[in-house]
């Protein structure tokens, strides 16, 4: 099979897994107005249990990106899948606040060490400037995650009355899917293959006193003002839906479907509107270029879609304004220019950490928010959020020869350990 078949078929079952991985982190979203009534939850509560799948997933980033270092990242991919789905799906079985919460924090447990896994492997079976796309592509998966969730996850609960199925499902979907990734993954990867690392990868001073560079720190601020906004919407879109706009559960969550799906599209062409600049710019050059044209479009149409009395104008702003909000997700090619060697598994770490940081966050902030000020008033810090964002992101000025010329295609391919499949 030529090489771009591989790593098209790589790249692509990772996007089938993430988009899995955000079906079940949405359920809980969806299906919250329902469980609120049924087991009388607190606004605060409800921000608790947003908020607590990120507490786990956030505690271990850091050991999971030191891992990822030292093991192959393709097997631990396939183990968290496994653990993840029986982690979703018995969320179906809960029997109030405490059982839900623990379920939650599993869920975060065995999904943390996903996208930095993904990070790795891309960056060692993708050449030239593919990465930049193919790995924004996998990163989509969390927006049409929670598009598809949303959208199944209430059309599942309509169709059958019960929330506990919908859990069920959805769970069941990723421990079916372990075995494939297994096969292809982990069971044709060819044994003792050593992989090449780049040349323009530079030597780490000692622990993490070389790894916390300026650009890394950058890096965790921007990321933790994106994921406000992301998770915030992802975790209360159809509840606000429904108090500001008067809608049915199930037309919440199509909305919230159609808003997430411009989120994922724009995810992908942010990846291929970035590689498209990296080619004639340097690295920092096209990141900025990239984020300082889309970021405040976002923030535009966030703004504007506020003062829209019409529901249909109002979504279809919304999802223009998500559309280049997801011009982000190139966050995940920052690791690969700034981690010195040995360390793209804990740079990819510390931005996942940095970006489940701001989904905690958002999770307490926002219930404290709504039940002291309301809906509007969350909304007005979904928008700052958003400005901070853009504000970090021009900041970043990646230093270091693998940032500092336009890029070519047909370069090495960074190798953390022996992970490419045949």
């Amino acid at each position: 099979m030529p090489r771009i078949g591989k790593e098209t078929a790589i790249v692509s079952l990772l996007f089938v897994l993430y988009t899995v991985n955000g079906v079940d982190r949405v359920c809980l979203s969806v299906a919250m107005p329902l469980l609120a009534g049924h087991y009388h939850f607190s606004p605060m509560q409800e921000g608790i249990l947003f908020s607590s799948f990120f507490w786990t997933y956030c505690l271990f980033q850091l050991p999971c990106g030191l891992l990822l270092d030292m093991m192959l990242p393709s097997v631990v991919i396939v183990a968290a899948m496994a653990c993840w789905g029986v982690a979703a799906a018995l969320s179906g079985a809960a029997a109030g606040f405490g059982t839900l919460l623990a379920t939650r924090l599993m869920l975060g447990l065995f999904e943390a060490p996903f996208m930095p896994a993904a990070n790795i492997i891309v960056e060692q079976t993708v050449r030239g400037t593919g990465r930049q796309g193919r790995i924004t592509i996998i990163d989509s998966g969390a927006a049409f995650g929670a598009a598809f969730g949303s959208y199944a996850t209430s059309a599942i609960i309509a169709a059958t009355g019960s929330w506990r199925l919908a859990f069920l499902i959805t769970g069941g979907a990723a421990v079916c899917l372990a075995p494939l990734a297994w096969r292809r993954l982990v069971a044709r990867r060819p044994a003792g293959r050593a992989g090449a690392v780049s040349p323009d990868r530079r030597k780490t001073p000692g622990g993490f006193r070389g790894v916390l560079t300026r650009d890394v720190l950058y890096m965790c601020m921007g990321r933790v003002a994106f994921a406000n906004v992301f998770f915030g919407f992802a975790s209360w879109a159809p509840s606000l839906l429904i108090a500001r706009r008067h809608v049915s559960l199930e037309v919440a969550g199509i909305i919230t479907a159609l808003m997430f799906v411009a989120a994922g599209a724009g995810e992908i062409v942010g990846g291929v509107v970035f590689g498209r600049l990296r080619r004639h710019l340097a690295f920092d050059s096209a990141l900025r270029m990239t984020i300082g044209l889309s970021g405040p479009v976002g923030l535009a149409a966030l703004v504007a879609a506020n003062g829209l009395g019409n529901l249909v104008a109002c979504v279809a702003t919304l999802v223009v304004g998500l559309f280049f909000y997801m011009f982000g997700g190139i966050y995940w090619v920052i690791p690969a220019a700034i981690a010195r060697e040995g360390h793209l598994g804990l740079v990819g770490g510390i931005l996942n950490f940095s970006g489940t940081f701001g989904g905690i966050a958002v999770g307490i902030i926002s219930g404290w928010i709504v039940k002291n000020w309301g809906y509007s008033a969350l909304y007005g810090y979904f928008l700052a959020c958003m400005a901070l964002y853009i504000l970090f992101s021009m900041c970043l000025r990646p230093e270091g020869r693998a940032s500092s010329a336009p890029a070519r295609d047909g370069g090495p391919a960074l190798a953390v350990a022996s992970d490419v499949p045949d």
